[in-house]
């Protein structure tokens, strides 16, 4: 295992020597070093610099995966420094978390917020990737995103629907790079930028260790319909080491248990269609499901609820707003840590 650890850390710290040497910055140090599982901090004082900290963890053999992983350079310049994308998008809350994301990954986001003009806002910012919503007013994202491809100055600009309508296939059909449903998370964010960066591997790839998907690391389904609970709460779990899938109804949720089998379940009680209490009752309805822990959450807390929710099949009751270092807190005593 030392000598795993140590062609980690060598490989690492020769790859970020050749980065830095090139002068592609710290975006792709910061990917190399999520490769290998690790996490790259920042420490600034106006004045004195800024001291960054490298960390790799420290795993078993028997939670390595061997893969081949190739050195073929990045196709598409998007982790440059201050890289533009253009954030089409009309809802406040959707933009601010993909320009979030975007801002942590160092990039410039700008955001154009309705369909009409958006091309010409395309030609007069000539942005490294487009990021676009479907339902926008005045003009539909379906109808910019044809203008774009048709348009021999703008057809090549790589474009990312992100959207509440899960209309996949038409998007990909319609020359869309990738088509995400809204609630998206950083990682699949920070993934689907990642593959626009290597559309095609080398031929010659190199055999070295990479983490896979531990043993260790819990599969949380968040179901909640309120996209800035979604946002503080996602960013906060995934900071402390969880996995997140979303779901923003009860029949999401349902669906994605069956698919995912998550090892933890926070599930909002005040969503359309089909509520959380619904949703809890068809989970433990199922046998193979009723052991997941389950942590009811409600803004509409009147007595009783809590009794209702453990009824139902909840495990934990917790009222918003949420605490969050709580929730972390019940989260890790449900699943025994």
């Amino acid at each position: 295992m030392a000598s795993c650890f140590s062609l980690l850390s060598n490989l690492t710290a020769a790859l970020t020597a050749n980065t830095v040497a090139l002068g592609l910055g710290l975006a792709l140090v910061q990917k190399i070093i999520n490769l290998h599982g690790g996490t790259v901090l920042v420490n600034s004082e106006v004045g004195k610099g800024s001291c960054f900290t490298v960390r790799i963890p420290y795993h078993r053999s028997d939670n390595l995966l061997r893969t081949q992983v190739t050195t073929s350079l990045p196709s598409y310049p998007l982790l440059v420094e201050n890289a533009q994308v253009l954030i089409i998008e009309d809802s406040v809350a959707a933009a601010d978390q993909i320009t979030r994301y975007l801002s942590e990954m160092g990039m410039q986001p700008i955001i154009y917020s309705q369909g009409e003009g958006a091309v010409e806002e395309v030609l007069r910012v000539q942005p490294a990737l487009i990021i676009l919503d479907l339902q926008l007013p005045n003009l539909s994202g379906w109808e910019v995103l044809n203008q774009l491809k048709i348009n021999p100055k703008t057809k090549d600009i790589p474009t990312i629907i992100i959207s509440v309508v899960d209309e996949h296939s038409k998007g990909l059909a319609q020359g869309a790079f990738e088509y995400l449903v809204k609630p998206i998370t950083r990682a699949q964010l920070q993934v689907t930028i990642e593959k626009l960066q290597h559309p095609a591997r080398s031929n010659s790839p190199n055999l070295i260790v990479v983490p896979e998907v531990f043993l260790d690391d819990p599969l949380i389904l968040l179901a909640e319909d309120n996209q800035p609970n979604i946002d503080t709460m996602s960013a906060y779990l995934e900071s402390r080491g969880y996995h997140l899938i979303l779901a923003n109804n009860g029949q999401q949720a349902i669906d994605l248990v069956r698919v995912q089998r998550p090892d933890l379940i926070v599930m909002d009680i005040q969503m359309p269609g089909m509520d959380g209490l619904e949703a809890i009752r068809c989970i433990r309805n199922d046998r193979q499901f009723v052991h997941i822990p389950i942590i009811a959450l409600t803004a509409l807390a009147m007595p009783g609820d809590r009794e209702t929710c453990l009824a139902a099949g909840a495990n934990e009751y917790l009222t918003k707003p949420i605490k969050l270092k709580q929730l972390v807190t019940t989260i890790q005593q449900l699943l025994g840590r």
